[in-house]
């Protein structure tokens, strides 16, 4: 090929530049773009001194800007926001603790082994204090991180969201919300079967499948107990491992999955 004048060529360089960060190689629209560039300023009076590198400047300033939401889209959490987050995320496991006991238990009130155990209702006793706990601090600490990360992080994270690995490709599918309530409340239950819900997710801007990090809220009843990874029953897809290996196995992420709980925070 041969070599543009030296204006133009730095132009080239910086246009090779712009479409390696965009998908690895230049298509041959590009040469087309500068050519028209070029011939349009040549019609045009007001920039006839401009032929050359300034002619393509307004279609480089697009390609870069296009380059630009293609770097943004890929970029993953600085060290130090994961920091912050894991912060965010240790703050509201401990308010949810407290605020939900604070509402359910009354003022002052704390778990014990004995009140875990016991039947909210003793017309349906397979639904315990503990249970009953849990989901609510849950729902708590998940409405927390919405308000504190919100309105800085929007688009980077998400909340439960469902991850489902597909049999015909092996591959980890990441399952719209709406499709998902339809399948609900459609009754197609058997749709969901082998999926996952971790609580909070890291990923790329917009792209819940470029996972960085994945975190779940664990509220043991009593406080005291240790939290851990739960262990999927006999039966399931995945019975007899836990929760944060197959976090691990579909998602691919970073780190490791891990734990956050009201005594100890983030757990490693």
């Amino acid at each position: 090929m041969r070599t543009p004048p030296r204006p133009m060529w730095l132009l080239w360089c910086l246009l090779l530049t712009a479409c390696a960060t965009l998908g690895g190689r230049a298509p041959s629209s590009y040469s087309q773009s500068m050519d028209s560039a070029t011939s349009g300023c040549l019609r045009n009076p007001a920039c006839a001194s401009q032929v050359g590198q300034d002619a393509v400047l307004p279609w480089l300033s697009r390609a870069a800007a296009r380059a630009g939401q293609a770097a943004a889209l890929m970029r993953l959490w600085e060290a130090a926001e994961v920091a912050r987050v894991e912060r965010v995320l240790a703050q509201c496991a401990k308010d949810a603790n407290f605020d939900v006991n604070e509402r359910l238990l009354g003022k002052g009130g704390r778990t014990s082994p004995e009140l875990c155990k016991a039947p909210v209702d003793p017309k349906v006793p397979e639904v315990t204090w503990g249970m009953k706990l849990g989901e609510e601090k849950h729902a708590a600490a998940l409405e927390c991180v919405q308000r504190m990360l919100g309105p800085m992080d929007a688009g980077r994270f998400s909340l439960e969201p469902r991850y489902l690995k597909d049999a015909k490709t092996g591959r980890t599918r990441w399952l719209d919300p709406q499709v998902v309530a339809q399948w609900l409340a459609d009754g197609q239950f058997h749709l969901l079967l082998g999926s996952i819900v971790p609580d909070v997710v890291l990923h790329a801007l917009g792209n819940p499948l470029n996972v960085q990090a994945v975190f779940d809220f664990k509220f043991p009843c009593p406080v005291t107990n240790p939290p851990n990874w739960d262990t999927y029953p006999l039966g399931h897809a995945f019975a007899e491992r836990t929760q944060g290996a197959v976090y691990q196995q579909l998602l691919r992420s970073a780190q490791r999955p891990l734990l956050v709980s009201p005594n100890s925070g983030v757990i490693r």
